[in-house]
């Protein structure tokens, strides 16, 4: 590149600078179009042919301009930071980068002077892995035993988060123990209940739902003598009445009287009950007169 003579340093800089933004652009690989030949170097062929490489190209180009053009300068590498994570910031091996600095004079001390073309951060993120969250994790855990072992760690914090697992694993199983022994004991009162209230397990309903099975379910309000007699006036069931109106009697005082059945009368409602219903079920249907 060719400059007039006379110019400021900083003249020359942006000289420097727009050179490459203008004529060069970033590339993280050196295809076979680019490859020197015998009669050059990788940094003669990247100035003078293909214009394309990684930072170390432009910063390495950069540095030997500004020499020639009698600015110190000296060539740095590190990490580009960009990419924040909580109250920090992740760095990754893809944000290694290659700058120049350039000695000024009026303030004694070097500043940063990066001709690499700004693209070159979303080309880099480009290469993204899948995966990347799971290397993000690993490298975390391994950050962490790292500060144990070297004590620089805060326990009682480490301490605290563990603890919280912990925690919520106790919550759990008080809270479904406890609603396990709740259902259990409303089931047990319910039981309970149903023992208190005498007459709930009369066989006498078994037969009223065989009865119900064949055709003539009990109407609402229809008391139990009146259906009886529609639902055993098939003349297959007609020598079942006596016997069935005999049954509802000892149904009824299991119900509703509060001295209930002598055990004699409990045993014969249970084994005469069994016996009808084994009459109906195994009894045709038949017309009705």
């Amino acid at each position: 590149m060719n400059l007039p003579a006379g110019l400021s340093d900083d003249e020359k800089m942006r000289a420097v600078e727009k050179f490459f933004l203008d004529k060069f652009t970033y590339s993280t690989w050196q295809g076979p179009d680019k490859l020197m030949d015998t009669n050059g170097t990788p940094l003669t062929k990247f100035l003078t042919t293909s214009r394309s490489g990684h930072c170390e190209y432009f910063a390495s180009a950069t540095v030997l301009l500004l020499r020639a053009l009698g600015i110190p300068a000296r060539y740095a590498v590190g990490y580009y930071v960009h990419e924040p994570h909580g109250a920090g910031y992740v760095v990754r091996e893809r944000d290694a980068h290659a700058w120049c600095l350039v000695w000024r004079e009026n303030k004694k001390c070097w500043e940063d002077f990066d001709t690499t073309p700004p693209s070159w951060v979303g080309i880099e993120s480009a290469r993204t892995h899948w995966d990347e969250w799971l290397a993000d994790m690993t490298s975390w855990v391994h950050f962490q035993f790292a500060k144990l072992r070297w004590r620089q760690a805060n326990f009682q914090q480490y301490i605290f988060w563990s603890l919280i697992p912990v925690l919520l694993v106790l919550l759990w199983h008080i809270i479904f123990r406890r609603r396990g022994k709740l259902r259990a004991q409303v089931a047990k009162n319910q039981g309970a209940a149903a023992i208190l209230r005498p007459g709930l397990d009369s066989e006498f309903f078994q037969l009223e739902k065989q009865l119900a099975a064949r055709g003539v379910p009990r109407q609402a309000g229809e008391n139990f003598s009146d259906w009886l007699e529609r639902a055993l006036s098939e003349r297959s069931l007609r020598d079942l009445r006596a016997p069935v109106h005999g049954l509802l009697r000892l149904h009824y005082q299991y119900r509703f009287d509060p001295d209930g059945l002598s055990a004699d009368q409990r045993e014969e409602l249970r084994k005469k009950s069994a016996d009808t219903l084994q009459k109906i079920t195994c009894s045709p249907a038949s017309d009705r007169s």
